[in-house]
């Protein structure tokens, strides 16, 4: 069972990179002026079936849904700069904290599967008719390995460990036939020789190299342009984009 609830206490930020983090995880927040002006339509708390407490940020509207799961020892807010750019495309985006990040309950860095499914399934209820998948490092597989048995559209991942704890990338697309967009540095050694294992495994990959060391969203930083552009036109071209909401810009 998954618990709808939309509400205005703040959502905490961490900031650090890929890793644990370096700093309070509640030193920093978001409060409802910083939401306006990161974009943000609404803040929503989702319950797991495990019944841990989710936060997350809606951005647009719409019935085709992109959620977007970040990286180890980073939280949602690394993902809000593409979230209000593909919102303004028409999609509604989630972004959400795993648990242990912001203020999510439950232990950091376990049961990411569960977390999704929740996530996934906040936005079904929400009214969503197409779901694609995007996540970065741990995130990007937890993605992976949820796309097929939650039936989404199509699922992307930044510089995806093929395992992540019990979560196995590689098994996963042995069996996958929805479409795959693969983002990863080439200097990024670990990461780049799992990408290439998770492109030979499986079915239908798409296989962006960029240059650098930088990773998960990290890249974003030097590549913005780049990645922003591959993954919207990943997102339309296996969407249905009658279910996109036009956007009205002021002129």
């Amino acid at each position: 069972m998954v618990i709808l609830s939309i509400t205005h206490i703040p959502v905490t930020a961490c900031a650090s990179d890929d890793g644990p983090p370096e700093v309070d995880p509640l030193a920093q927040s978001i409060n409802d002026d910083d939401a306006k002006t990161s974009g943000v339509d609404e803040i929503i708390r989702f319950r797991t079936e495990d019944s841990e407490d989710l936060w997350g940020s809606v951005f647009g509207s719409g019935e085709i849904a992109v959620i977007l799961t970040h990286m180890r020892g980073r939280d949602q807010t690394s993902w809000f700069p593409f979230a209000r750019f593909i919102a303004e495309s028409g999609y509604k985006v989630l972004t959400f904290d795993f648990r242990g990040y912001g203020k999510s309950t439950g232990i950091k860095d376990t049961r990411m599967d569960r977390d999704l499914e929740a996530a996934i399934a906040y936005m079904r209820a929400k009214g969503a008719k197409q779901v694609v998948l995007i996540g970065a490092s741990m995130g990007g597989t937890a993605v992976i390995e949820l796309a097929s048995e939650s039936q989404v559209q199509g699922v992307a991942a930044l510089s995806p460990p093929a395992v992540f704890g019990k979560i196995n990338a590689l098994t996963a697309v042995e069996s996958m036939v929805i479409p795959l967009l693969l983002i990863v540095a080439e200097n990024d050694s670990q990461y780049y020789s799992d990408a290439r294992k998770v492109e030979s495994a499986a079915a239908a990959t798409q296989f962006l190299v960029l240059e650098g060391q930088q990773h998960g969203t990290n890249m974003i930083a030097e590549h913005r342009n780049e990645i922003f552009a591959n993954l919207l036109a990943f997102l339309d071209r296996w969407t249905d984009d009658r279910l996109l909401t036009t956007v009205q810009t002021e002129s």
